[in-house]
């Protein structure tokens, strides 16, 4: 795969806040006898299925958007509002396997790094959380300043600042109260756009 997979979701605020967020992987899944793999829209298709239209008790999207609009029971437009002001992708591209339990191949995690810095450089971020560890070590070499070992910046061509906070991954047991506050966090941060 040369050319990225994963089309992002470009939320309808994003360009006035600029922040991306990043998620590990996506898996395939059956349907009866049939599996079905995602397909270059899955950002955008997942997290209105999983993420607004139908939250769960458990999971990624629903820790992410209670987090993201600080509440334990959002309502669907609550959700469709608050996502709205973000770009929201998926690191590694294509599928990783045939469940959750699927891991991404030292290939995947090469590839999606080229992906990664492409997407960047396209959609212009001033700030990007990548909600895993696994896939902050997996991220291309920072190129940019560094304010900690979770806060590091990417320096694009024209010298401007791509700034990334690592979290841990919501659905590993994080507080949906912790993770918004650290978001909230970052979001407000004061950080220089160029250097």
């Amino acid at each position: 795969m040369n050319e990225a997979y994963f089309e992002p979701m470009i939320g309808t605020r994003y360009y006035d806040t600029r922040v991306l967020i990043l998620s590990e992987s996506a898996y395939s899944w059956g349907e009866g006898a049939e599996q079905i793999n995602p397909g270059p829209s899955h950002p955008t298709s997942n997290l209105r299925h999983w993420g607004i239209d139908n939250l769960r008790k458990r999971g990624y999207y629903t820790v992410m958007g209670r987090a993201l609009c600080g509440k334990k029971a959002p309502s669907a437009p609550e959700l469709e509002q608050a996502w709205s002001n973000y770009s929201y992708t998926i690191f590694v591209q294509g599928t990783v396997g045939k469940t959750w339990k699927s891991r991404p191949t030292k290939a995947q995690w090469q590839e999606a790094k080229a992906q990664f810095t492409s997407l960047i450089e396209n959609i212009r971020p001033l700030k990007v959380i990548v909600t895993g560890k696994t896939i902050w070590r997996n991220l291309p070499e920072f190129t940019g300043p560094e304010r900690s070992t979770d806060l590091k910046a990417y320096r694009l061509s024209d010298g401007s600042l791509v700034w990334c906070l690592a979290l841990r991954h919501p659905s590993r047991g994080v507080r949906w109260e912790e993770l918004g506050g650290s978001i909230r966090s970052f979001r407000s941060l004061d950080l220089p756009q160029r250097g």
